[in-house]
């Protein structure tokens, strides 16, 4: 539902969430588990007794961006709770995230470009995730405030889908990580899947319904580019 919320009450601060133009369908969220899989095997093969010795050479270089970027992780999800939906208590939730995703961007940069790339995949979808992520519980955030236009929610929604396929293009190239491209194009596939049947439900106001479609479309698009980028990466690799 687009519906917008109207009172105080948890059930109406909820509608009013719903409102973002920003949110990924449920199936996107399976992303989790092949993250934490892999983050764990990496962490079991570094106390293997034949563990690879260039794995090794990297963790002075990103334990403490990764041990900061589960600290943030930790207090996101901490953020969540009454006491944090209202006033500017509302966007901790936003800036534990962006820290999250900052952090994971130094591992990244300390692994994208050496011979540990490969050990690394499941680190470089957790980044791509948070980044995605932040963009979601921002447009939450906002959302969230019942007098909040919904051409300001309009315009955040079109502005985070422009920045989130810029992030997944860009980065993408620069640091030669088709990873992070696909991690990108998944979150903005799930966002426009969502909006897609979101639009199809019928049941929010002409203002919001007019700017889903153009986001659906801002979506795709920006799934498709990252996704090319992504492919090209993996072909020159």
């Amino acid at each position: 539902s687009l519906a917008q919320g109207d009172g105080p009450s948890t059930g109406s601060r909820l509608a009013s969430r719903r409102r973002s133009l920003v949110m990924p369908s449920g199936w996107a969220f399976a992303i989790w588990g092949p993250i934490y899989l892999g983050e764990a095997a990496l962490a079991a093969l570094l106390w293997l007794p034949a563990a690879d010795h260039a794995v090794a050479a990297v963790i002075p270089q990103l334990a403490a961006p990764w041990i900061a970027a589960n600290l943030f992780q930790s207090l996101w999800c901490a953020s969540f709770r009454p006491s944090y939906e209202a006033g500017w208590r509302k966007h901790v939730s936003t800036c534990m995230l962006a820290g999250t995703a900052l952090c994971l961007s130094q591992v990244h940069g300390a692994v994208c470009s050496t011979d540990v790339a490969l050990y690394a995949i499941p680190l470089t979808m957790h980044f791509g995730w948070t980044t995605a992520a932040t963009l979601v519980n921002l447009n939450g955030s906002v959302s969230a405030e019942a007098k909040t236009s919904n051409r300001a929610l309009v315009g955040l929604g079109h502005a985070s889908a422009v920045s989130a396929a810029a992030l997944g293009v860009g980065l993408t190239l620069a640091r030669s990580s088709p990873t992070y491209g696909l991690t990108v194009a998944w979150a903005l596939a799930a966002c426009a899947d969502s909006m897609a049947k979101r639009i199809d439900a019928g049941d929010a106001d002409e203002g919001l319904r007019a700017g889903g479609r153009v986001q659906k479309v801002l979506c795709q698009v920006g799934a498709v580019s990252c996704l090319l980028v992504a492919g090209r990466e993996l072909l020159l690799s």
